[in-house]
Protein backbone atom coordinates (compact mmCIF):
# COMPACT_ATOMS: atom_id res chain seq x y z
CA UNK A 1 0.00 0.00 0.00
CA UNK A 2 1.73 3.13 -1.20
CA UNK A 3 1.03 6.72 -0.32
CA UNK A 4 0.31 8.59 2.89
CA UNK A 5 -2.01 5.95 4.37
CA UNK A 6 0.54 3.18 3.84
CA UNK A 7 3.23 5.30 5.49
CA UNK A 8 0.96 5.89 8.50
CA UNK A 9 0.27 2.17 8.83
CA UNK A 10 4.02 1.47 8.74
CA UNK A 11 4.62 4.07 11.46
CA UNK A 12 1.83 2.63 13.61
CA UNK A 13 3.16 -0.93 13.20
CA UNK A 14 6.68 0.21 14.12
CA UNK A 15 5.42 1.98 17.25
CA UNK A 16 3.35 -1.03 18.35
CA UNK A 17 6.17 -3.53 17.85
CA UNK A 18 8.64 -1.24 19.64
CA UNK A 19 6.32 -0.91 22.65
CA UNK A 20 4.62 -4.29 22.80
CA UNK A 21 7.19 -6.54 21.12
CA UNK A 22 9.62 -8.90 22.79
CA UNK A 23 12.82 -7.13 21.79
CA UNK A 24 15.07 -6.52 18.86
CA UNK A 25 16.67 -9.22 16.77
CA UNK A 26 18.34 -10.04 13.49
CA UNK A 27 17.06 -11.69 10.32
CA UNK A 28 19.22 -14.37 8.69
CA UNK A 29 19.15 -15.99 5.29
CA UNK A 30 18.79 -19.75 4.95
CA UNK A 31 22.60 -19.90 4.65
CA UNK A 32 23.09 -17.88 7.86
CA UNK A 33 24.03 -14.51 6.36
CA UNK A 34 22.68 -11.49 8.24
CA UNK A 35 20.05 -9.75 6.06
CA UNK A 36 18.70 -7.21 8.58
CA UNK A 37 19.58 -6.13 12.11
CA UNK A 38 17.78 -4.33 14.91
CA UNK A 39 14.30 -5.54 13.98
CA UNK A 40 11.49 -5.12 16.51
CA UNK A 41 10.02 -8.61 16.94
CA UNK A 42 6.99 -10.05 18.69
CA UNK A 43 7.22 -13.68 19.78
CA UNK A 44 3.97 -15.46 20.68
CA UNK A 45 3.85 -18.94 22.19
CA UNK A 46 1.00 -21.49 22.29
CA UNK A 47 -0.60 -20.40 19.03
CA UNK A 48 -3.08 -22.94 17.67
CA UNK A 49 -2.03 -24.35 14.29
CA UNK A 50 -4.04 -26.84 12.29
CA UNK A 51 -1.96 -29.59 10.70
CA UNK A 52 -3.70 -30.04 7.35
CA UNK A 53 -2.17 -33.47 6.74
CA UNK A 54 -3.31 -35.09 9.99
CA UNK A 55 -6.14 -32.76 11.01
CA UNK A 56 -4.55 -32.37 14.44
CA UNK A 57 -4.45 -29.08 16.30
CA UNK A 58 -0.91 -28.28 17.42
CA UNK A 59 0.59 -25.56 19.61
CA UNK A 60 3.16 -23.43 17.79
CA UNK A 61 5.30 -20.34 18.23
CA UNK A 62 4.92 -17.32 15.94
CA UNK A 63 7.13 -14.33 15.31
CA UNK A 64 5.79 -11.05 13.89
CA UNK A 65 7.85 -8.39 12.11
CA UNK A 66 7.33 -5.52 9.67
CA UNK A 67 7.41 -7.11 6.21
CA UNK A 68 9.18 -4.24 4.42
CA UNK A 69 12.19 -4.71 6.71
CA UNK A 70 12.74 -8.23 5.30
CA UNK A 71 14.20 -7.52 1.89
CA UNK A 72 14.95 -9.93 0.36
CA UNK A 73 12.37 -12.24 1.92
CA UNK A 74 13.96 -15.67 2.49
CA UNK A 75 11.33 -18.18 3.60
CA UNK A 76 14.12 -20.58 4.59
CA UNK A 77 15.64 -17.95 6.90
CA UNK A 78 15.72 -17.49 10.65
CA UNK A 79 15.60 -14.85 13.36
CA UNK A 80 17.97 -14.28 16.28
CA UNK A 81 16.17 -13.05 19.39
CA UNK A 82 17.66 -13.01 22.90
CA UNK A 83 20.48 -15.36 21.88
CA UNK A 84 18.12 -17.98 20.45
CA UNK A 85 17.72 -18.85 16.77
CA UNK A 86 14.14 -19.25 15.51
CA UNK A 87 13.88 -20.94 12.09
CA UNK A 88 10.97 -20.11 9.80
CA UNK A 89 8.55 -23.04 9.48
CA UNK A 90 5.78 -21.33 7.52
CA UNK A 91 3.73 -18.17 7.21
CA UNK A 92 0.86 -17.75 9.67
CA UNK A 93 -0.41 -14.43 8.26
CA UNK A 94 0.66 -11.62 5.95
CA UNK A 95 -1.37 -8.42 5.62
CA UNK A 96 1.24 -6.68 3.45
CA UNK A 97 2.59 -4.64 6.37
CA UNK A 98 3.11 -7.15 9.18
CA UNK A 99 4.10 -10.73 8.50
CA UNK A 100 3.78 -13.50 11.08
CA UNK A 101 5.85 -16.65 10.72
CA UNK A 102 5.51 -20.00 12.41
CA UNK A 103 8.97 -20.56 13.90
CA UNK A 104 10.82 -23.43 15.56
CA UNK A 105 13.98 -23.33 17.69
Amino acid sequence: MAGPFGALVDEMDAALLAQLGDGQGDYLSGQGAVLATGLDLELTRNVERLDLASGALDRSVTLTVQKHRLQPLDRQGAFLLDGKTWHIDGIASDDGHLITFYVVP
